[in-house]
């Protein structure tokens, strides 16, 4: 008896992730100096996921006060980075959509921190630090987002958080 086998779907890739520098994460965020976190996303799937690099300085001025003789990068800007990281998610998602290159400003279509849900800081983040972020949409309800995201510096996890983010429409 000769056994037939079933045909195997063909593979899936995901869509190749993308890098984007400084100006273009500008042209996605409204946030500037001293609020635009980000340095570089190292990769983006748009409205699926992405990761991004910050780089901690001892020149922050966040630092100067957080804390004197003790400099540790505050938590709830590290929960920040990974909002910034999702509407770059979300946004490039919104230029994919149009069609297009990131030519023009998108960054009126971002969307608002709704809810942090689920924040544990696991480890100091401080100056000389590379930290690694990372999110992942979740699921949608209503103009509710769901992301989850984490962050690392070398192979150690530092932070990891759940947040709800609001999706705007064009304007």
């Amino acid at each position: 008896m000769t056994a037939v086998l079933a045909p195997v779907p063909a593979r899936r890739d995901p869509p190749a992730a993308r890098t984007l520098g400084a100006d273009d994460i500008a042209r996605l965020l409204p946030h500037r100096y001293p609020f635009f976190l980000l340095d570089r996303v190292t990769a983006v799937v748009p409205g699926v996921s992405a990761e991004a690099i910050k780089s901690v300085s001892a020149a922050d001025p966040v630092l100067a006060g957080h804390f004197p003789g003790r400099m540790i990068y505050p938590g709830v800007l590290l929960v920040e980075c990974v909002a910034q990281l999702a509407a770059v998610v979300y946004g490039t998602a919104a230029v994919q959509a149009a069609g297009g290159e990131l030519v023009g400003d998108v960054a009126h279509r971002v969307g608002y921190l709704a809810e942090i849900r689920q924040a544990k800081f696991l480890k100091p983040v401080v100056p000389g630090d590379q930290v690694v972020f990372r999110a992942q949409s979740g699921i949608k309800v209503g103009s509710l987002i769901s992301v989850n995201g984490q962050a690392s510096v070398g192979r150690d996890i530092v932070m990891t958080v759940r947040l709800a983010v609001t999706e705007r429409d064009e304007q």
